[in-house]
């Protein structure tokens, strides 16, 4: 075995421990600011698939017209929103997530949060079953279909999720400051601000319903 010149393995552990007292842990209002950021997306994405794929007679049609950009559509977006999901309710106590915010919060609002959490913890698992074995992952002994097919998820627990996702992170915004929840509830997760988001996205089918002249015009 070859042995280190004397020294070097000192020097070597006293560099890497420096290193490791260098790294800065984030903040809480780090963590609540990147769990805001992908909250946001998560809800978008959601309701433009809500949108997109509603079961209505024209959508169908469209859809139908138009396979290829329809498909990648769906599996795009079906795949960020459970990414997403994935990521915001990850239980593991290193991970940056909901959960760490939650453990972090004072008791009363900690364990009402938990609770609320833990109520929909089925739909959670349902998408994370989809992140991990199809969108992340392809197992041998299952293909995406079947896995799907097992799956069943249905839009309701899309928002039921997402709904849930609103909730959590505007009381942890409060509860970190109230300001944060204020803007939140004016801005990017306004009743307003989502339904700009799912007009865009039914413009979208109109302007294949229409022809590309349509679109052009829009």
């Amino acid at each position: 075995m070859l042995a280190l010149p004397s020294g070097i393995g000192k020097q070597f552990s006293r560099s890497y421990s420096e290193q490791q007292s260098n790294i800065k842990m984030k903040t809480r209002n780090e963590e609540l600011e990147e769990m805001i950021d992908l909250a946001i997306k998560s809800i978008w994405t959601y309701t433009i698939f809500r949108t997109l794929f509603r079961k209505e007679d024209a959508d169908c049609e469209v859809r139908r017209e138009h396979p290829e950009f329809f498909l990648a559509m769906h599996d795009s977006l079906l795949c960020s929103f459970c990414v997403a999901v994935e990521i915001l309710f990850e239980e593991n106590a290193k991970a940056t997530s909901l959960w760490s915010l939650v453990r972090q919060a004072e008791r009363q609002l900690s364990n009402k949060l938990e609770t609320r959490i833990q109520a929909h913890k089925s739909s959670i698992k349902d998408i994370e079953t989809l992140r991990h074995q199809v969108c992340a992952h392809r197992w041998q002994t299952k293909s995406p279909q079947k896995v799907l097919a097992e799956v069943k998820l249905r839009i309701n627990a899309m928002t039921e999720i997402a709904q849930l996702t609103r909730f959590v992170i505007l009381e942890l915004a409060e509860d970190i400051d109230s300001k944060r929840k204020v803007e939140l509830e004016k801005q990017q997760l306004s009743e307003s601000t989502l339904g700009c988001v799912a007009k865009d996205a039914l413009k979208v089918l109109q302007a294949f319903r229409g022809g590309e002249g349509s679109a052009r015009g829009t």
